[in-house]
């Protein structure tokens, strides 16, 4: 039987391997393909794979490398795409019937235009639930247990890293498409800061906080990949070493919810971290968990129908349909004190984070569960709602399930290179952060 999880490799490892000679991109796109044709019939991550593209772009960049031409880390490693992000020659459906007859993208979208540009090789397009929302569901599956969800929105982005078929992926986060679905299958993740990539051809659910992210083997692989496309002032292409203290978050929403078997990886990490020398400590929220929630849920209601309110109901998901219609009903006066409840929580919250810390808690209550939902993002959306990068870290594995736990990691809004900074340090690649 084959095993359907298989480390892809690492973006610095494949790196060194070009630069040797030992590998090129034709064939580091070859395995890929290969992978996929083995492993994919089961897992679906995939919808559409440009493989003549991809090998064609690949012996473009292999001959630049041979001339002495190197454009990035991300020269020459393959890339998926989440089907809400514009590919050109590619239709971006979203997982949707009211977008089945779209014809193909006409040009890349920007982050995509980025990354080529950075020497990534776009090898295709992965799975996504309905517009990014919560349905409908794609058929992808976990590949640590086809019976459990991989997380949503952005299920095929995990599940292609976790099953071996790509080395990165771009997904997008609104709530907690791109952390959650990396914990659920056992991958890395980072989600930039909020509002700090363009959103040119994406599909759109909420934008005050839909935000492009990255997939990698490693939280500090899937930050190179974010270091491709972000926007230059986040100053993640000139990444120092850096050693934080970790605040370890208490609030009565995360004790009262998650499981043992959670608890007991993350108290784990925790150990291995101050184990390597960093000073870590616990720290309690200043602004309720269950109140971030609540506030999000209200402009991310009042977003989504207005962004989407022409969508014909008849071809869209009944809960989306619903959800759009409930939030075209919320008045503006109260979208906008929303949005101003939002600004205070985060200035309330940040004013008491000092500059040398990273907050660290779980991605979620449990494990991914059966398949059927994208599992629960209560843990994840109150972070994401203060507008800091966020990374994933894998933190094990559940006794009583043997499913991937992983953690979560954040800084303040515009520190996304001191995060990455650390996921890139020593500690962080010593930990394989």
């Amino acid at each position: 039987m084959t095993n359907l999880i298989q480390h892809p490799g690492s973006v610095r490892a494949l790196g060194a391997e070009m630069a040797e000679g030992r590998l090129s991109a034709v064939a580091l796109v070859e395995r890929c393909l290969d992978r996929i044709a083995l492993v994919d019939g089961q897992v679906q991550a995939w919808i559409h794979v440009q493989a003549e593209a991809a090998l064609a772009a690949a012996r473009v960049l292999d001959g630049e490398r041979q001339a002495g031409l190197t454009r990035s880390p991300l020269h020459g490693i393959p890339v998926a795409v989440k089907d809400v992000i514009d590919v050109a020659g590619l239709p971006t459906r979203a997982n949707s019937p009211s977008r089945a007859d779209i014809p193909p993208a006409t040009a890349d979208a920007t982050v995509v235009a980025h990354l080529r540009a950075a020497g990534a090789i776009i090898l295709g397009k992965v799975h996504t639930t309905e517009f990014a929302y919560f349905q409908s569901l794609p058929p992808t599956r976990n590949p640590h247990k086809l019976t459990r969800t991989p997380g949503g929105s952005s299920a095929g982005s995990g599940a292609a890293i976790a099953s071996g078929t790509v080395p990165l992926a771009l997904g997008t986060q609104t709530a907690g498409s791109v952390n959650r679905p990396a914990a659920y299958t056992g991958v890395g993740a980072f989600k930039p800061s909020a509002l700090a990539v363009g959103g040119a051809g994406v599909v759109p659910l909420a934008p005050s906080f839909d935000t492009v992210g990255a997939f990698g083997a490693s939280a500090g692989d899937a930050a190179l990949l974010a270091a491709g496309y972000v926007a230059d002032h986040l100053a993640m292409a000139r990444l120092k070493p850096w050693t934080p203290r970790i605040l370890v978050l208490d609030d009565p929403m995360l004790s009262a919810n998650g499981k043992p078997a959670m608890a007991a990886c993350i108290a784990g990490l925790v150990d291995r971290l101050g184990r390597s020398g960093l000073a870590v400590e616990r720290w309690a929220s200043p602004v309720p968990w269950a109140d971030l929630l609540a506030t999000q849920r209200v402009v991310l209601m009042a977003e989504l129908g207005r962004t989407h309110a022409r969508a014909p109901r008849d071809r869209i998901a009944p809960r989306l349909a619903a959800d759009i219609d409930t939030g075209l009903a919320i008045a503006q006066a109260d979208y906008a004190a929303a949005l101003y409840r939002l600004l205070g929580f985060r200035r309330q919250f940040w004013r008491n984070v000092a500059d040398d810390v990273l907050l660290l808690l779980p991605a979620a209550p449990d494990v991914a569960p059966d398949d059927g939902t994208t599992g629960d993002p209560s843990f994840i959306i109150p972070l994401n709602t203060l507008g800091g990068p966020i990374a994933t870290l894998r933190a094990g594995f559940a006794a009583d399930s043997a499913m991937p736990v992983g953690a979560l990691l954040g800084a303040a809004p515009g520190a996304d290179a001191r995060l990455a900074g650390f996921l890139l340090s020593d500690t962080g690649i010593a930990l394989d952060l």
